[in-house]
């Protein structure tokens, strides 16, 4: 158990409100111990006096009061008698007003002193006339006082003894299932996945194994797509390496006839552009990631960009066989114009790819900061929506069920490019039949 660990600092908080506990015990038992001497010797004093009020005469008696205050004062207790014309013995420790009082037929209990000595004293009118008086000194109590003083303390250590027990038990087992969370979290850091985790313990901790249990599933799963994509990247580059590899060894065996030389060179080329393609997306996609990646934002009109990127399109989707619509509303998005035609170009590029011939293509500026491309091709399915902007799914999902040309980060980049402007992007179903792409943007603050 580690001291400054969570179980150590469990035990010694739980310590420390045991010993406040004992403290507070202590310290409210004083005073009711105090409380207590003084009720031990008054207690068992009145029941005595009370006795010695009901016999008759013992007032009137001066030899018997002698040898009686003889007996009890070997008891350390002393006797006394209050008449209407003096007061004798014990009755020394009492006040005038407290002997008027008994004259007067009236019980005292009172404190005084006898000799110099403090004393407790309890006074009741006799039936035979006139009133006795007993008086004990307070320390009479001392000593059993004492042995009670001496088993409260004891029970006192012993409590905080066990209640430091229970408390690094405690404390042990509460933090045990954090420790555990704690381990498995090490475990996934270190690449291990479906790691069991904790299942007993605080809600709290459970909730830590609820959130490390997500982590793992959603690691597995980015991991998962990662191999994917890095498979898919694999065969979309041994493609172009053949091709360039298979052409230059015909070139350097001499089987090329020269005729053929010109065509061979043209495909080189262009599977050396494919290639660079695919260099300049993964390099692009990296660069998201780094911190110095730079972003120009300024008052952008998006109506405005939504035209001309819509005129720009024009005759490429027509050549195509495709119509490309802008409806630009007039609203100011607070973004970088050069990268948000690049995700917009990214898009229709993607759209124009899949809309049939007769189709249309949608660019749209709305209320809110809203920029749209929407197409009518195929559509995404619904279990699309969710990995869209994952690099290469999509891609390699439909390879050869559609026109592509693309190397599957297009909608990555342009997920990433959006979101280092401030903004969000998401998939759906367009009303023209295929897919719609919305960016949100945040909007320019009006001119003051």
């Amino acid at each position: 158990m580690r001291p400054g660990g969570l179980t150590g600092r469990l035990a010694l908080a739980m310590a420390a409100v045991a010993a406040v506990s004992a403290l507070l015990a202590g310290l409210l038992v004083a005073p009711l111990l105090a409380g207590a001497r003084e009720d031990a010797v008054r207690t068992p004093l009145s029941r005595q006096v009370e006795l010695l009020s009901r016999i008759p005469q013992l007032t009137l008696v001066a030899d018997r009061l002698e040898r009686l205050d003889r007996v009890t004062a070997v008891s350390g207790l002393s006797i006394g008698i209050v008449t209407a014309d003096r007061a004798t013995g014990a009755a020394a420790a009492l006040t005038e007003g407290e002997l008027a009082d008994l004259r007067a037929g009236r019980s005292v209990s009172a404190s005084g002193e006898l000799d110099g000595v403090p004393v407790l004293v309890e006074a009741r009118p006799s039936v035979g006339g006139g009133a006795v008086v007993l008086a004990s000194d307070v320390s009479s109590a001392d000593e059993a006082l004492g042995a009670v003083r001496r088993r409260v303390v004891l029970a006192l250590g012993l409590g905080s003894l066990v209640a430091l027990g229970l408390a690094a038990w405690l404390a042990r087992r509460l933090g045990a299932p954090l420790t555990q969370a704690a381990a498995a979290a090490r475990r996934l850091a270190s690449g291990e996945r479906g790691v069991a985790l904790p299942t007993s313990g605080p809600s709290e901790v459970a909730d830590v194994a609820v959130a490390l249990g997500q982590l793992d599933g959603a690691l597995r799963t980015s991991e998962d797509r990662q191999r994917r994509f890095l498979l898919s990247v694999s065969h979309e580059l041994r493609t172009p390496l053949t091709a360039v590899r298979g052409y230059a060894e015909g070139l350097a065996d001499g089987t090329i006839p020269p005729e053929d030389v010109r065509e061979v060179g043209a495909t080189l080329v262009g599977e050396a552009e494919r290639l660079e393609g695919y260099v300049a997306d993964l390099l692009a996609l990296a660069r998201l990631q780094a911190d110095d990646f730079r972003i120009a934002p300024s008052d952008v009109d998006a109506g405005d960009l939504v035209t001309t990127t819509a005129q720009a399109w024009s005759a490429r989707a027509r050549a195509a066989g495709v119509s490309v619509v802008a409806e630009a509303a007039p609203v100011v998005v607070r973004a970088d114009p050069a990268r948000l035609r690049q995700v917009l170009d990214g898009l229709l590029d993607n759209a124009l790819r899949v809309t049939p011939r007769g189709g249309t293509i949608v660019l749209a500026a709305r209320a809110g900061g809203v920029v749209e491309v929407r197409d009518s091709g195929p559509g995404l399915a619904p279990e699309d929506l969710p990995v869209a902007f994952e690099p290469g799914v999509l891609h390699e999902r439909y390879r050869g069920r559609r026109a592509t040309g693309g190397h599957g980060l297009g909608l990555a980049l342009g997920a990433g490019l959006v979101r280092r402007m401030g903004g969000t992007i998401t998939a759906g179903a367009a009303p023209e039949g295929g897919a719609c792409f919305a960016i949100r943007l945040p909007e320019a603050a009006p001119p003051v």
